[in-house]
């Protein structure tokens, strides 16, 4: 019952807006409809990657090794994936080895060599770029539904305050006050603004929603980052304690 006398209310006030409430009701439903279809894509899209980071940095933690974790790399995937990718892309490329070189050292955990600051320097941008197009990618098309966000109220106001222009006018021309001439033009006048708060209030909300996500996935990439660059000193480490005891043995 509540649904039908939402609906009939909203019809008749439709019925009594003039063409230019009418054509901001018109045009606030398609702004509702683009809404609906980016946040729906987005929200799918942001909490997929969201929790794909989580399953990478359960292996990642579980392996102990930015080296070793290029082992697993075909069953994760998400943005921090082509993070790592990018970063054993750029240590194969560093140390000049060729594809069973990298993976062998995967395997064991340890570079050939030392890296230079610079060298590690350049991993870390090159990391940091992938960082920032994943970024743009989850970002895209929040653009457009803050524009509509933001218009949509406004718009729904505009129409609101021509509805109750319009109806005074009529008031002025008729010279007579009767609230028969007066309650069509402002209901229709009103539903503007209700079409426009309509559009804007669930968007405003699951935007922030899927802002919080896309900050926190930014953390964990920026996070990834710098643990993958630390890790790699960790393996320098470890590359040079081998060849220390190499070193002693022979001497030995």
């Amino acid at each position: 019952m509540l649904e039908m006398t939402v609906g009939n209310v909203l019809r008749t006030a439709f019925q009594n807006s003039d063409g230019v409430g009418k054509g901001i009701v018109v045009i606030l439903i398609v702004a509702s409809v683009f809404s609906v279809s980016i946040l729906w894509n987005k929200v799918l899209t942001i909490l997929q990657m969201y929790k794909s980071c989580n399953a990478f940095l359960k292996r990642y933690d579980s392996v102990h090794s930015p080296l070793a974790t290029g082992l697993y790399l075909d069953e994760l995937t998400g943005p921090l994936k082509s993070a790592c990718q990018i970063g054993l892309r750029e240590v194969q490329e560093i140390c000049e080895m060729n594809e069973k070189s990298m993976e062998q050292c995967m395997r064991t955990a340890q570079l050939p060599r030392k890296l230079t600051q610079a060298e590690l320097d350049k991993i870390r941008s090159s990391m940091n770029r992938e960082v920032n197009q994943q970024t743009l990618q989850m970002d895209e098309g929040l653009g457009c539904l803050s524009v509509a966000v933001t218009v949509s109220p406004f718009l729904g106001l505009f129409g609101t305050v021509w509805g109750v222009m319009s109806t005074f006018c009529s008031i002025a021309s008729s010279g007579r006050i009767e609230i028969n001439l007066i309650a069509p033009g402002i209901s229709g006048a009103l539903l503007t603004t209700v079409m426009g708060l309509f559009v804007a209030i669930p968007a405003v909300t699951v935007n922030t929603v899927i802002n919080a996500y896309i900050n926190a996935i930014n953390m964990k990439m920026d996070i990834f980052v710098d643990d993958f660059v630390t890790g790699l000193t960790l393996e320098e480490t470890k590359t040079q304690l081998s060849q220390n005891v190499s070193t002693n043995q022979a001497g030995v």
